[in-house]
């Protein structure tokens, strides 16, 4: 271990040198991310984060199952790993995975867990008629339990005299106060301990929840992390990427469209998925038409089937994007990013990745942190899961 923390150690100087102290002033954007409060600005979220961060032992990083990569930042991730000699210890969180089909959880799971420690959980039972998928053992009980257990093992095989503190991070509405209800209530707790709710922005103050004895958690607002490349697409095209994370809520949208066409888009590459997308609202097929076109007559159709029209019974577009982000948001769409190996090809991907991608010393390091979270079969996750459809 010492030959990995002096790693640890110096990759954490060169971060530094890199990227200077993360505690001073930013770059002199003024741009906010609202979150509630207009006048609540991205430095003061900035600060918060870095305040779970700083004084966390264990960072829980929230994930949203059906794209895992579009809520995780590896900058973060480095950020973490960097402070305090590289100690602290990562933990990533598939939340939501009812929303995706076992093979798809698999995969993700084996891919994420190259990097860090990964455990899936289903923090909620979902929004009212959410199409979700059946994973058998992997319940809000058996979830929470698992990560329970895996925090308490931590906690003491630390032995220390302290409570070991759990900072909590995602994106807003990954369901970050959700996983520390579930938590709670696997102690017979509140299965309220942090308030709820489906739009982004509910959690907009830091809030300690103690778990027991020698475990305490720290829930925080959700934040929109900078991208890891560093790479700026057009200002429309991040919102609709925000807006299908569920990173802004439905009124603070300015243009839905752009998230809906996004949507389209996305569901284009799958026959099956962009059939239940139209199923949905019981909308025939679609002509072979360019994507604005198509995202037009769909919203059309959307405005029609569901009674959103003006004067004159005109469709209104608006109101019917923002009722397709709304059944997005809720599970009411199915859909998901694939994992990047398919599921039967899993192994074979990552052992030609280790070679480049994947550091030897990072991968000793999840392999030190599964022996002290004692994760090795606790997900139980079944290994040849079948599909099966709830609701």
């Amino acid at each position: 271990m010492a030959a990995l923390l002096a790693s640890a150690r110096a990759r954490a100087v060169e971060y530094e040198e890199k990227h200077g102290d993360s505690s001073g002033e930013d770059d002199g954007e003024s741009e906010q991310f609202q979150r509630g409060n207009k006048d609540t600005s991205r430095r003061s979220f900035d600060k918060m984060f870095k305040q779970v961060v700083d004084s966390a032992d264990v960072v829980l990083y929230v994930l949203d199952a059906r794209d895992p990569m579009g809520t995780r930042s590896r900058e973060v991730e480095r950020q973490v790993m960097s402070m305090n000699g590289g100690e602290k210890r990562l933990i990533l969180i598939l939340n939501k995975i009812d929303l995706v089909p076992p093979p798809v959880l698999k995969g993700w799971l084996t891919y994420l867990r190259r990097f860090f420690p990964t455990l899936p959980l289903k923090a909620s039972n979902g929004a009212p008629n959410a199409q979700s998928f059946d994973h058998k053992s992997l319940t809000v009980q058996g979830t929470a339990s698992a990560l329970l257990a895996a925090l308490k093992s931590f906690a003491h095989s630390k032995q220390l005299k302290r409570s070991v503190t759990v900072g909590v991070i995602g994106y807003p509405n990954v369901g970050k106060s959700s996983v520390i209800n579930a938590l709670t209530g696997r102690l017979g707790g509140s299965q309220a301990a942090c308030p709820t709710g489906a739009d982004a922005g509910v959690t907009t103050t830091l809030r300690e929840v103690k778990l027991d004895k020698k475990l305490k958690i720290l829930d925080s607002p959700g934040i929109v992390f900078p991208s890891t490349d560093g790479a700026k697409g057009p200002m429309a095209d991040e919102q609709a990427r925000l807006v299908l994370l569920n990173a802004v809520p439905p009124k603070q949208i300015g243009d839905p469209t752009g998230a809906v066409q996004l949507l389209i888009k996305r569901f284009s590459t799958s026959e099956m998925l962009f059939q239940k997308l139209l199923d949905v609202y019981g909308i025939p097929p679609l002509p072979n038409i360019s994507l604005n076109e198509l995202t037009k007559s769909f919203l059309i159709e959307v405005a029609r089937k569901r009674g959103r029209l003006g004067k004159g019974g005109v469709p209104h577009t608006h109101s019917a994007a923002i009722a397709v982000i709304i059944d997005w948001r809720d599970g009411r769409i199915q859909g998901w990013i694939d994992p990047p190996f398919a599921t039967s090809n899993v192994t074979a991907g990552i052992k030609a990745a280790s070679s480049g991608t994947v550091e030897a010393d990072q991968k000793e390091i999840v392999s030190q942190w599964m022996e002290e979270f004692k994760l090795e079969g606790l997900d139980g996750y079944d290994e040849t899961p079948e599909v099966e459809m709830e609701g």
